[in-house]
């Protein structure tokens, strides 16, 4: 499944970002959100049979990370997930938007940019690809 279709089958509203993993050695980034969801439909209809809990969206064969602004990280609401092709190369930049929070209640919206060859998602109680 190309990634531009398979994103729009993951649902992340009222999502959180609990935890980014960057494992350079093997080239994946691993971004953990609180419970991924399935559209299974034209829309998410809030089904629930194929939730991951604590699942992870991986990027694989990983070429670039970057956080804007880069002094936060990622560790609440989740915005969106979208993804731009770069025909020339067979790669995708995928653009992940999340909030950052402090204890002082501060919120600022952090931009994460990825450029990887393929995206899919791993159970965490499982070790599972899942596609």
């Amino acid at each position: 499944m190309e990634p531009n279709d398979f994103i729009h089958t993951l649902y992340l509203g009222d999502r959180g970002c609990k935890k980014i993993i960057i494992d350079g050695w093997n080239e994946i980034v691993k971004i953990q959100v609180t419970t991924i969801s399935r559209v299974r439909g034209e829309e998410w209809n809030y089904y629930k049979d194929e939730d991951i809990e604590d699942g992870y969206i991986v990027f694989s064969s990983v070429e670039a990370i970057h956080f804007e602004p880069s002094n936060y990280i990622p560790n609440d609401t989740i915005n969106y997930l979208s993804v731009e092709k770069i025909e020339e190369r067979d790669t995708f930049i995928f653009t992940f938007s999340a909030y950052s929070a402090n204890k002082e209640s501060e919120y600022v919206e952090v931009i994460t940019t990825i450029t990887a060859k393929q995206i899919y998602l791993e159970d965490s109680l499982q070790r599972e690809k899942l596609t």
